[in-house]
């Protein structure tokens, strides 16, 4: 009688302190107790202690209670199991959850379809796909599976990346589980756990069929049902049945509006995206990082790096915290603006907040950004931070790029040259080709060029990419091989507006403006639109085939029939265009009337006009209205000495200098003479010797625009020296006999020589 007392006193007192399990002390105490009862507390009793610590999220002391039950002698049952598995999933944890297991078949519980359903979920969660796969089979084999069953393991192999799998699992359920009861059918968890299946294989015909399945069953309200379709049209690019699940939603959570955002970004509809995020804003309802990362991505890829950045700010203040990707968007975004002093702030945070740089993809993003804004130097640092086997394409692709676009494109070419080398070689991508034929543009490297287009036919590569092609167009037409730039283009299976702009650039720099103008016709008849950039380059053409009128009417229809408003470039085009022509009034008048204001390059084009046709008059109004506006530009300065020259007005040329002077303007040094060449002295002599032998024949050097303090041999001398005589006499040095020499032009002005 004293004994069973004892025992309900016992009993009392571990219910107050089941009641009290959010306390530290009340489990130990529980556990004593339970510890003292004999010969074996009951099992009922233990219970309650692992489900509470499991409902709190302390898995190890879920664990630790169901093991100290144990070695009490206490014998768990097909509620303590579940927990206990559960534990160990969520950990999570494959060894205690197998230990946990061999309990099972030791107690005899294998055939209880609770307790195996926690064991599938268990080996789920730990990634032990074989081992989960053989409990169900086992179920099945047993015939004591049930809905909750199938969710778990189609959940298992979704979870797991092996989605078709989980799809294949998810239509035999279908079958299964309604034959064995029409009542146990495909729940909402069935349905949110084969969706992302589904979005992962960008499965619409799947997900439509289960998004009519959730209407006539009535589970499409469910909150998570919507989140998930949500989803999955997203991933599968269909916006607009995204959009009217979510318009359809009658309830709404955070997962909803950060879905929706994160699809309209991810799919490109970014004036979409940027309107729901304002809301979110307005609402303060708070975007996951996932939602910040999309958003940051968005203005990075429409190159507004400075919106990228507030949007990372604001980021910041919800105490949202980026992960690797976000910093990657960010500084991608960076990266389009050339801001290094923010891309090292992004740097310095990286640092700070112990993320792991040694991540490649955080990597080669630095490496990126340091590269597009200019600072070689530290990109040069980090590329070599990695060690020469671990640099992957896109490594080796972010320092080549920044070089060609942005520093030295020999230097391009020869890390391009590198990255073959064994027993490290790297295989370029379509974004590596890019790159490489960016710098051999640049250079105006035919051959290197060459070279390239012959690796991408030795390599299969007869589909290029898009952006490759339009690559090779603009290399051949920058080389000056309007024939190959030609070919490639008329062999493209797709075209877009770059594949037009760059062959019509191509026929523009070879003064054929007729054939610019055709192709802008065909252009416009395969339904594309010109843009600026397709203005430009017609302007040039006209500009240098001497089309002037034919320049003048498309300039005025880019803002009346195509509604492009001219920016400066356009206008110093124009502004050459009637210079070239002579029709110097008609270009002051058209630099009067500009609705935005004069740049320097507008300036410098009219009065490279005034030297050429020597008019003094306006070239004086325009250097004295470019002053006006606080612009001082050497090449101004330099260029109205030079027609005052022409004029003999020599006192007027001295004030010129004097002003120059003053204003500590320096004229940049230009490239005639230059000795620096290993051959310079080879070059030299056999141009001395062309001139001579083409002086004999009657060329007389125009010497009206030379330096006007010296007599007229030494002009002929500094002009027999001029930097495309010294690229023409040093490709006849070093090309072999028979070979096309080429000399281009850069819009600089300075010469070389592919």
């Amino acid at each position: 009688m004293h004994l069973n007392f004892h025992k309900i006193s016992q009993t009392k007192t571990l219910t107050h302190y089941s009641r009290l399990h959010n306390k530290a002390s009340s489990l130990s105490d529980s556990i004593s107790i339970l510890e003292r009862l004999s010969p074996s507390s009951p099992v009922h009793l233990w219970n309650p202690l692992i489900q509470n610590e499991v409902k709190n999220g302390q898995y190890n002391n879920a664990l630790t209670v169901f093991r100290q039950m144990i070695r009490a002698g206490t014998k768990p049952d097909h509620f303590t199991l579940p927990f206990a598995l559960k534990a160990c999933a969520q950990l999570p944890s494959y060894l205690r959850g197998s230990l946990v297991h061999g309990l099972v078949r030791k107690t005899g519980f294998e055939s209880n379809v609770f307790v195996c359903n926690a064991l599938v979920a268990m080996y789920g969660r730990t990634g032990s796909l074989e081992e989960a796969r053989k409990v169900f089979d086992e179920m099945l084999h047993k015939g004591i599976d049930d809905v909750i069953s199938w969710n778990s393991i189609v959940w298992t192999y979704s979870k797991n990346g092996f989605s078709r799998q989980a799809l294949d699992l998810f239509a035999k359920m279908q079958g299964v589980v309604c034959f064995k009861d029409s009542a146990n059918r495909s729940d909402v968890i069935s349905l949110v756990n084969v969706l992302p299946a589904c979005a992962s294989l960008k499965a619409l015909k799947q997900a439509l069929e289960i998004h009519g399945y959730a209407i006539r069953t009535g589970l499409f309200l469910n909150i998570f049902i919507g989140n998930a379709l949500i989803d999955v049209y997203a991933k599968c690019g269909i916006m607009q049945n995204a959009s009217n699940v979510f318009n359809s939603m009658e309830v709404k959570d955070e997962v909803s509006w950060n879905s929706i955002v994160t699809g309209l970004a991810q799919t490109g509809n970014f004036e979409e995206a940027f309107r729901f995020f304002e809301r979110m804003r307005e609402n303060n309802i708070p975007l996951n990082v996932i939602a910040w990362t999309a958003i940051i991505s968005s203005y990075a890829q429409r190159g507004q790096g400075f919106n990228a950045l507030n949007a990372f700010r604001q980021m910041l203040v919800s105490k949202s915290v980026p992960n690797e990707v976000t910093i990657i968007s960010l500084l991608s975004a960076i990266a389009s603006i050339g801001s290094l002093s923010h891309g090292e702030e992004t740097h310095a945070y990286v640092i700070k907040n112990l993320m792991d740089l040694q991540d490649p993809m955080v990597k080669n993003a630095l490496i990126d950004m340091y590269a597009k804004c200019g600072s070689f130097n530290s990109a040069q640092h980090l590329f070599n931070s990695v060690p020469i086997k671990d640099r992957n394409v896109v490594t080796w692709t972010a320092m080549i790029g920044g070089h060609a676009q942005f520093g030295d494109p020999n230097f391009a070419l020869k890390l391009f040259s590198k990255m073959f080398l064994k027993p490290y070689a790297i295989n370029p991508n379509s974004f590596t080709i890019s790159c490489a034929l960016m710098a051999t543009a640049r250079l105006s490297s035919f051959h290197f060029g060459r070279q390239i287009h012959a690796y991408l036919f030795r390599h299969d590569y007869l589909h290029m990419k898009l952006h490759v092609s339009n690559c090779l167009i603009d290399m051949y037409g920058k080389c000056g091989d309007i024939f190959s730039s030609r070919k490639v283009f008329d062999g493209m299976h797709e075209r877009n507006n770059v594949s037009w702009t760059s062959i019509m650039a191509g026929y523009g720099m070879q003064g054929q403006g007729s054939e610019t103008l055709k192709l802008f016709h065909r252009m416009q008849n395969g339904g594309f639109k010109p843009d600026e950039i397709t203005f430009l380059v017609l302007l040039y053409a006209c500009s240098h085939a001497g089309l002037v009128d034919t320049g003048l009417e498309y300039f005025d229809k880019m803002s009346q029939n195509y509604g492009i408003a001219p920016s400066a470039i356009h206008y110093a085009c124009v502004v050459d265009l009637l210079g070239r022509a002579g029709r110097l009034e008609k270009a002051w008048e058209m630099i009067n009337n500009m609705p935005i204001k004069p740049t320097h390059v507008v300036w410098v084009a009219f009065l490279s006009a005034c030297r050429v046709h020597k008019n003094v008059e306006l070239g004086e109004l325009a250097l004295e209205k470019w002053a006006r506006n606080g612009l001082n530009f050497d090449s101004s300065y330099t260029l109205l000495s030079n027609i005052y020259a022409n004029a003999s007005r020599w006192k007027d040329v001295a004030r010129i200098r004097l002003e120059m002077k003053e204003m500590r303007i320096k004229k940049q040094p230009g490239c005639m003479g230059d000795k620096s060449h290993p051959r310079s002295k080879e070059i030299y002599d056999l141009l001395g010797r062309l001139m001579e032998r083409i002086k004999s024949i009657g060329y007389t050097p125009q010497i009206d625009f030379a330096l006007h303090d010296v007599d007229e041999e030494e002009k002929s001398n500094i002009l027999g020296d001029h930097s495309e005589k010294l690229a023409l006499a040093y490709g006849l040095l070093v090309a072999p006999k028979g070979e096309v020499i080429r000399v281009y032009e850069e819009f600089e002005g300075l010469w070389g020589l592919s």
